[in-house]
C-alpha cells in the first residue's frame, strides 16, 4: 500500500492510499470511505447494497438525487446498470470533491456535482427525483456518524423531493454504537412508506433501507439476479449475487 495523499477539513480527515491490485481508498478513522478499482465495480460493501437498493424502485429511473458524494463509488456503480439516469449529487466537503476528480475519475460519470450542506440544499430545491440516495455520514470523534437524527420528520422532507412514486434510499452502519439510530430508523421508515426493503453487503456492517411511496411494492429478491449479467469479473459477480434483499413491509 501507498499512501498518495492525506487532507484535514471541517468535515473529513481522510487519508488517500493506493493498493497493490491499483485500487484507491479514501479512508476516514479507519474506515474506507470510498474506494476505486480500475476493472472491477462490486466491493462486498455498503455501496453494493446502496445500488442494488436504486433498482429496487418500482418505477422509473430518469433522475436520481445523491446526497453525500464521497468518491462516488455509488455513481460508477449506477452508471454501469442506468447509463442514461440524470444524476445530481450533493456534497458539502470541496475537498472531498477534488479528491474524487484526482483519484476515482469522478469527472467521467456525467454527475451534476453541486458543493453544498444537503439540508439547506433540501430546503430551496424546486427539482424532484424518482429516487432519493441519503448516505450522508461525516467524522464524529472516534467513528463516524450521521449529521441529524433519522426520525419521521426528515424522512418526510427527504420525500417531499421525489416525484409521486418515488422513492427513498438510506445507508446506516449498523455496528457497534449505531444500534439506537438504526432501531429509530427502521421504526420510521415502516411508519413512513407502504412498502420497505432491507439490503444488505456480505462484507460490512451496513443496512441500505428503501421505501417507497408508489402504489406498486418495491421489487423483491428475484429483481436482483439478472444484472448480474452485467458483469465479467467473477468477484463482481460473487459479491453481487450474495447481498441479502429483505422485506419488511
Amino acid at each position: 500500500m501507498r499512501r498518495l495523499e492525506s487532507i484535514q477539513t471541517p468535515y473529513n480527515d481522510v487519508d488517500v492510499w493506493e493498493n497493490w491490485d491499483g485500487s484507491i481508498d479514501f479512508n476516514v478513522i479507519g474506515a474506507t470511505h470510498a474506494t476505486w478499482h480500475p476493472t472491477r465495480l462490486m466491493t462486498g460493501h455498503a455501496w453494493d447494497a446502496i445500488t442494488a437498493a436504486v433498482l429496487l424502485h418500482p418505477g422509473e429511473h430518469n433522475h436520481l438525487l445523491m446526497l453525500g458524494l464521497g468518491g462516488g463509488t455509488v455513481l460508477r456503480q449506477l452508471r454501469q446498470f442506468l447509463p442514461d439516469i440524470s444524476i445530481t449529487a450533493v456534497e458539502i466537503d470541496s475537498e472531498m470533491i477534488g479528491l474524487a476528480r484526482r483519484h476515482m475519475e469522478l469527472d467521467r460519470l456525467n454527475v451534476e456535482v453541486i458543493e453544498a450542506d444537503a439540508f439547506d440544499f433540501l430546503e430551496h430545491n424546486l427539482n424532484r427525483y424518482d429516487v432519493v440516495v441519503d448516505d450522508l455520514y461525516r467524522c464524529g470523534d472516534r467513528d463516524v456518524e450521521r449529521p441529524a437524527a433519522v426520525n419521521e420528520a426528515m424522512l418526510s422532507g427527504h420525500a417531499r423531493q421525489l416525484v409521486p412514486g418515488g422513492s427513498l434510499v438510506m445507508n446506516f452502519v449498523v455496528g457497534r454504537g449505531h444500534h439506537l439510530l438504526h432501531r429509530g430508523a427502521r421504526k420510521a421508515f415502516l411508519t413512513r412508506f407502504p412498502s420497505v426493503r432491507a439490503v444488505r453487503p456480505p462484507h460490512s456492517h451496513n443496512e441500505v433501507l428503501i421505501g417507497t411511496t408508489s402504489d406498486l411494492p418495491l421489487k423483491g429478491s428475484g429483481a436482483l439476479r439478472p444484472f448480474s449479467a452485467h458483469f465479467i469479473d467473477e468477484n463482481d459477480q460473487k459479491y453481487w449475487k450474495e447481498l441479502r434483499n429483505l422485506k419488511l413491509r
